[in-house]
């Protein structure tokens, strides 16, 4: 197969966010057509991380049968879904963390405002205080 005819059946049959990834490999054409959940759940795999893997895998569709491309198929779902799960988490958990110490730097923000302010109705009262002895004096 030629890299126009591939060109064309990646754009056809794979979401444009891989089109640029999946060009650089060989993907028999019929895999393309009939295969392309795995193909795309072999691009996006995080444990078939180098490119050699990724065509390897590629390479093996052809000579796999029916089970074995389902057993493929139900792991890079599984390894899917699972990253999923754990980003969810992570999210969650920095979320929450982000939560605590908002809350945290909120309530010094607080305490150091109301410092702030007995301070200056401290140095008031004492300002007050002696503009008033000094009208007395002056009385």
């Amino acid at each position: 197969m030629d890299n126009t005819t591939q060109d064309i059946l990646i754009k056809k049959y794979l979401p444009e966010s891989l089109w640029e990834k999946a060009m650089q490999f060989r993907i028999n054409s019929e895999h393309l057509k009939t295969l392309s959940d795995v193909i795309i759940l072999i691009l996006n795999s995080r444990s078939i991380d180098t490119d050699q893997e990724k065509q390897s895998w590629f390479d093996l569709l052809g000579l796999m049968n029916e089970e074995q491309i389902e057993r493929l198929r139900d792991i890079l779902t599984r390894e899917k879904q699972k990253l999923e799960e754990i980003e969810r988490k992570y999210e969650e958990k920095k979320i929450e963390i982000k939560k605590k110490y908002l809350l945290k730097w909120q309530n010094m923000n607080y305490q150091k405002t109301m410092s702030n302010i007995k301070e200056r109705e401290t140095g008031n009262k004492e300002k007050e205080e002696a503009e008033a002895d000094a009208l007395l004096q002056n009385m």
